[in-house]
């Protein structure tokens, strides 16, 4: 049995209904969100959340797409056309919503649930998937499995829409590989005119740029062709070292995935590391597999949650993390790895909730940033669960690139209170660690709580002004919206 081959740092598939207005509509939306399943009909005045567990927004009501790219088009282009006319409030795009910052919602808008759309179609002669914009990682990967392909860049969990994934330009433990946009060959895209439009590198290229990491501002993403890799048995390799060297020891070797650990323990803090590679097991590569679940959760469960709040539980866990986890690691295929959902550690507590934060810094100033954020946080009330550190190359598809040179990436998961002070005092530290990180020429992540200051965000995404003038041209109502385009966008 292994302990901790991870420690996740994400929250469960959705929060909905964080609140409850008391209508049956708003109860039932609460209850299906919880669930993943989906209704029939949409529940009009729901009250819907995020992973945040701290953004309740109260909206106009919830569409639903329809299975196929062509009958959502047909069933979401009336009411877009009465947003253009004034006749009813924008739309926000969503698939599970584990975003943090309202960026798959609206106040008082509707939102398009794109989880009816979950069709998948391999090609294997190709090496390319076809998949709906509403399907999750939990739905293609087994797909994927049965054909001896895995997904060539996901988050780290498979409890994401493919949609959200490639609205916010995802990444995850793919070491040597840019963000998801790299591995899109083509999307279908609706449009705020209701037109329905193929966008690749070759057409409607400007589209395809903007729709990548665009956090559904530029249009409704129908179905995406993925790039797929072959899937293979992985043996782990781990070894310990201080962050001063980490960059220096991850230079010095390949995989073809791999992850970095920093220390939380009081003892160590961030100034020990744990780097773990994976490399593919000989004869193993592009073979039909048995696809499983990485083993005991429930412990790794009582172990992470085991440390909120207390330094001995953090030191207990780092000191597992480092010493037994070499010895209980198996081999696994690449598919078993990423075949687990964040929500095995969520937050359920009703008086607190973890928040991520990622900032992406050039992998020679790994240290330099690390160092400030060291002092930062420890100056600061809030409590820093846990950092892992990713392999991020360079983007050159996503008009709002957040690794423009290679970089890693560092995700940090804060355990924080329910309260609005609490939310201040996050917002603080937050603009502090955005100014670290561009201090060394780096940058932070979009889809968590909305704490930068609009400088912040223009520093961070210089080409961020030029993509909201495009939105202006393409949608100058505009009709889609949502917590990130209100904070940021006009």
């Amino acid at each position: 049995m292994k302990v901790t081959r991870r420690q996740v740092l994400t929250h469960g598939v959705t929060a909905a209904g964080a609140l409850a207005l008391g209508s049956a509509a708003t109860l039932s939306a609460t209850r299906w969100a919880g669930l993943g399943a989906i209704p029939a009909t949409s529940a009009p005045g729901a009250l819907l959340d995020d992973a945040s567990r701290i953004n309740p927004t109260a909206v106009r009501g919830v569409l639903f797409a329809d299975p196929t790219p062509e009958r959502t088009a047909r069933t979401v282009t009336p009411l877009l056309r009465r947003i253009a006319t004034g006749e009813d409030p924008a739309m926000a795009v969503a698939g599970v919503r584990h975003s943090m910052g309202g960026q798959s919602m609206l106040a008082g808008g509707w939102v398009l649930d794109t989880r009816p759309m979950n069709r998948i179609d391999l090609d294997r002669a190709a090496g390319v998937v076809r998949v709906g914009a509403g399907a999750t990682w939990r739905d293609l990967i087994p797909v994927l499995n049965e054909a001896g392909f895995s997904p060539t860049v996901m988050q780290s969990n498979h409890d994401f829409s493919i949609g959200g994934s490639l609205s916010v330009n995802c990444h995850g433990w793919h070491a040597s590989h840019p963000p998801i946009a790299s591995t899109v060959r083509r999307l279908l895209l609706l449009t705020a005119e209701g037109d329905v439009l193929t966008c690749s590198p070759t057409e409607n290229a400007e589209l395809f740029g903007l729709v990548l990491g665009g956090y559904g501002m530029f249009g409704v993403i129908l179905e995406a062709d993925l790039e797929v890799w072959p899937n293979a048995i992985y043996e782990p390799h781990f070894v310990s070292v201080p962050t001063s060297e980490y960059a220096a020891r991850f230079a010095a070797g390949t995989s073809e995935m791999a992850y970095g650990r920093l220390s939380v323990d009081p003892l160590s803090f961030l100034e020990e590391a744990i780097l773990v590679r994976f490399t593919p097991k000989a004869g193993t590569v592009g073979t039909v597999l048995p696809l499983t679940r990485p083993s005991a959760p429930e412990l790794q469960r009582a172990i992470f949650r085991g440390s909120a709040g207390s330094d001995v539980g953090k030191t207990l866990r780092w000191s597992l993390e480092r010493e037994a986890a070499p010895w209980l690691a198996a081999p696994m295929s690449r598919n078993t790895i990423q075949n687990e959902p964040a929500a095995v550690f969520a937050d359920r507590s009703e008086e607190t909730s973890d928040i991520l934060h990622e900032y992406f810094v050039p992998r020679q100033r790994l240290w330099d940033f690390v160092q400030t954020a060291r002092d930062v946080i420890a100056a600061s009330p809030m409590e820093l669960l846990n950092v892992t550190v990713r392999d991020v190359r360079a983007d050159t598809r996503s008009a709002l690139a957040y690794a423009r040179e290679d970089v890693f990436g560092l995700v940090m998961s804060f355990r924080q209170e329910r309260t609005a002070r609490a939310d201040d005092r996050m917002r603080e530290l937050t603009r502090t660690l955005i100014d670290a990180a561009a201090a060394v020429g780096g940058t932070f992540y979009l889809p968590y709580r909305l704490h930068a200051t609009a400088g912040q965000v223009r520093r961070a995404y210089p080409g961020w002004d030029a993509a909201m003038a495009t939105k202006r041209r393409l949608d100058p109502k505009p009709v889609f919206r949502n917590g990130l385009y209100e904070a940021y966008g006009r």
